[in-house]
This record gives C-alpha cells, structure tokens and sequence, in this order.
C-alpha cells in the first residue's frame, strides 16, 4: 500500500471510531443525579423529633385562622413524604396543633411555632396578620412560605443557612413547598 491509500485508511478508521464513540454516548444512559444532603442548623440549633408536634407519626390540627388555603398549601405539600401524617384533629384524636392569627405591627415575625412540650398540650403556629396582609399583600409566594416554614418547625426541623436552598431560612423567602434539602433533612430526621 502507497502513502496515500494508507492514509486514507487511516482518516477513515477514525472517523468510523469517532463516529462510533460519538453514537454510544449520545446513548449512554445519564449519570445517576447526587443526592441532596442533609443541612446543618444555624446558631447551633439540632433537629429533634422531641421539638415537633408529632405524636405516633401524625400531627393532628385544628385553626382558628383566615389562611385556609395556604394553611391547605403547606400540608399537602409536606404530606408528599408520607412519613408524617399531618390531617384535622377529630372527636377521637389528640389535638397536637392549632392554626391561629394574631395581628402585630412591632412583631419582626410573620409566623411563629410555639412548642409547649407536654403530653396532651397543644402547640400552636401562629401567623401575624400585619406581615401576611399588609407586607406580603401582593407576594403569594412569601405568604405561602410562612406556613411552610412553620409547619417544618412543627416536624422538628431548624433554620438553615441562607448559602442552602431551603424554605426554612431565618427570613421569609419565595420557597412555597419544601426544597430538595429540606426533603433530606426531613428523611434524616424521620426515616
């Protein structure tokens, strides 16, 4: 074989193994994605399932409050991990939660948990009307937030750093449903 037709041999044996490797990855099934981890508390702050609502992997609620749908909103959101059963409170169950609003304009809070501890006690989320009607009047997303957030307290979740995506930042942010991170951190904490 002269020069020439070997080196066209050659062009062409690498471009069919180009081709061919070209092919096969373009086919190649996707990398596995990373699995979100678990994030820290802020302030030193631990998650316990001794600092939650829960009570024989349910928390049971009743409201007394104005914020039905983004009360609605948030359980069903955090219900999507089926861990936890978050439903009504009813004549034969425990109430571990209620739902109620207060109005304060001195408040830097929009939404509170409040845990009380003992058996039989009920805790509360309590919302601040003066942030959910008047500041956030036109932000849907940080009035739904609020509930979510709070409701993660309620499932003995902490503050996450503001670096995380999480719906449980200090402040009040546009996360309507747990993030991918909460997710995790709620897995770890409830199996």
């Amino acid at each position: 074989m002269t020069a020439r037709p070997l080196r066209i041999a050659l062009t062409l044996a690498v471009a069919t193994f180009t081709a061919t490797a070209t092919s096969t990855a373009a086919h190649a099934s996707p990398a596995a994605p990373r699995a979100v981890q678990p994030a820290p508390c802020v302030g030193g702050a631990t998650e316990t399932r001794g600092f939650s609502a829960v009570d024989d992997r349910e928390i049971r609620w009743t409201e007394v409050s104005r914020y039905d749908a983004l009360r609605t909103n948030a359980i069903t959101e955090w219900n999507k991990f089926r861990k936890i059963n978050i439903a009504p409170d009813s004549a034969i169950t425990v109430n571990d939660l209620e739902f109620t609003d207060y109005y304060d304009r001195n408040d830097r809070a929009a939404g509170k948990y409040e845990r009380h501890g003992n058996t039989a006690q009920t805790d509360f989320i309590r919302l601040n009307r003066y942030w959910m009607d008047e500041v956030f009047k036109d932000k849907e997303a940080y009035r739904k937030n609020v509930i979510v957030h709070e409701l993660g307290h309620a499932l003995g979740l902490c503050h996450k750093a503001d670096s995380v995506k999480s719906a449980l930042h200090v402040a009040t942010n546009d996360k309507t449903a747990p993030t991918a991170v909460d997710k995790a951190n709620y897995f770890k904490l409830w199996g």
